[in-house]
């Protein structure tokens, strides 16, 4: 058999699936401790749901930005493996990284006659093995994290603990914005620039629009995409 046939195979289909079906059975069970947490928490269910429907529609702006590079995946990988990691981690940037680096360690070039497949199960080790550190910090901490807050407000003015936590996730979005602006490159100044503007627009002078207001960041994001291509042309 073809070394395309094989990362395309039947097999390669079912064994994918494992962690599609995994994904999709802890999503759900997530979404439901979450509702039966804010049911316990006394949250109205127009607000819980609100935030349910401002999660979903941010995330159709990031989906986007993979696209390019889940191209070479394909390419690489093959459609079920790359359908796999693209649901289970997301971060394409990542993957190609893991798979540069898997192609090293092997002796290979991704994408060309000495591939194959030992340059594929290197490449499956590698991306399996990225995911280990953040699959425990997540098992050993995610539980706890709701002591941790209420250990803080008890030690500490609850208005300084709220600030702290909403300046971390102020934080976490400049982490990931930093990358792409250093080195500078016009095109990703233009599009952070634009989608902050239409950030701050969507918060203050749409701020009577609740509606509005749940879609605000997957918003910014496309506004800030679809304007700097049609600004670099």
């Amino acid at each position: 058999m073809e070394f395309k046939e094989i990362i395309n195979s039947p097999g390669m289909w079912i064994a994918s699936s494992i962690m599609i079906i995994t994904i999709i059975v802890e999503s759900a069970v997530f979404l439901k401790a979450g509702i039966d947490e804010a049911r316990r928490m006394g949250i109205p269910k127009e607000r819980w749901m609100a935030g349910i429907r401002s999660a979903a529609i941010t995330a159709v702006g990031p989906s986007f930005a993979p696209v390019i590079i889940m191209m070479a995946l394909l390419a690489v990988m093959g459609t079920p493996t790359t359908w796999m990691r693209m649901n289970d981690i997301g971060a394409a940037r990542s993957e190609m990284a893991m798979i540069t680096l898997a192609a090293k360690v092997a002796g290979v070039e991704p994408n060309t006659a000495s591939w194959g497949l030992k340059g594929f199960a290197y490449a499956l080790w590698g991306m399996a093995l990225n995911n280990v550190g953040w699959m425990l910090a997540a098992l050993l901490l995610t539980h706890r994290m709701s002591k941790v807050v209420a250990s803080l407000n008890s030690k500490y003015d609850a208005n300084t603990v709220k600030l702290l936590i909403a300046g971390s996730g102020i934080g976490l979005f400049a982490f990931l914005l930093a990358p792409a602006l250093v080195p500078y490159k016009t095109s990703t100044w233009i599009a952070a620039f634009v989608g902050a503007g239409s950030m701050v627009v969507i918060s203050t002078v749409f701020k009577n629009y609740p509606r509005l207001q749940e879609v605000g960041l997957g918003l910014s994001i496309v506004i800030g995409m679809y304007v700097t291509a049609a600004i670099m042309g």
